[in-house]
């Protein structure tokens, strides 16, 4: 099979990989959850309390023990996290995981009272500061801005010509695809954000890639490295061919997901 070449002065994703090239493996590469054995946990123990209620080998109230201890979930999500998450926001989500969990939990023993209520009246608004701070963090706006409203927006079919912008995928989707892409030599700037909606864009493995963002109520993944929850944040690298085009991508998800991922032709 004939090789594919670059013509000077632009990159053709999948140009000169070939059969014998080896890749390896990221360093985001998801690690493997330790922490599911105390949902496991917690499962089989509700599935006994359940079994020896049924037969009324022991006299309890399931539901009233639910109605009580479903904090204890919250809690367990919180140590998880701060167990086997190393990214970046990932220790804030676990530490905003327990405080509820404990907030709720001290509410249903009766060790003192609050008004849900209060509680709704500061969590919107928090959200709402913190997807602030993630604009003003991250990088300006370059480009022209697509927007896709409960609808989509594919560059994926056909050869686009890859340009600097802004992706907004709002109750709908984005589907970049930049091995179809024609990029000259340059950096590149791609701002997506996603509102309970989701953006993917797919690179190939020989172009250099600096991907991180941040995640509220949602997720992100980025070439195999991936992070979420309250409030989360990855980052992320890919070096490709020497001298060749360089694409930055930055991701904001609130209620929705942003993934960039590797695949080859």
């Amino acid at each position: 099979m004939q090789e594919k070449r670059a013509s000077p002065g632009k990159f053709l994703p999948g140009a000169g990989i070939g059969r014998g090239t080896k890749f390896k493996k990221g360093v985001g590469a998801v690690e493997q959850n330790r922490g599911n054995w105390w949902l496991g946990l917690v499962i089989i123990a509700l599935g006994v309390i359940f079994l020896l209620g049924n037969f009324e080998l022991v006299e309890v109230n399931v539901f009233q023990i639910l109605r009580t201890y479903w904090p204890v979930v919250l809690l367990l999500l919180g140590f998880n996290i701060l167990t086997n998450n190393r990214e970046r926001g990932g220790y804030l989500s676990a530490l905003i995981f327990i405080l509820l969990g404990l907030l709720f939990l001290g509410r249903n023993l009766d060790l003192y009272y609050f008004e849900l209520r209060f509680f709704w009246r500061l969590f919107w608004p928090v959200v709402l500061i913190l997807l602030g701070v993630s604009f003003l963090r991250g990088p300006q706006a370059r480009g022209r801005s697509s927007l896709a409203f409960m609808g989509s927006v594919e560059r994926s079919n056909d050869a686009w010509t890859l340009e600097s912008g802004s992706y907004w995928a709002i109750m709908g989707g984005v589907e970049l695809d930049l091995r179809r892409a024609v990029i000259a030599e340059g950096e590149y700037y791609l701002n997506c954000h996603a509102i309970m909606g989701g953006v993917e864009i797919t690179v190939p493995p020989d172009l250099t890639v600096y991907a991180e963002g941040t995640a509220i109520l949602g997720g992100v993944e980025f070439m195999g490295r991936s992070n979420g929850g309250i409030f989360a944040s990855a980052g992320t690298r890919q070096e490709g061919s020497a001298g060749g085009p360089v694409v930055h991508i930055y991701g904001r998800a609130l209620l929705g997901a942003v993934e960039v991922k590797v695949k080859g032709r």
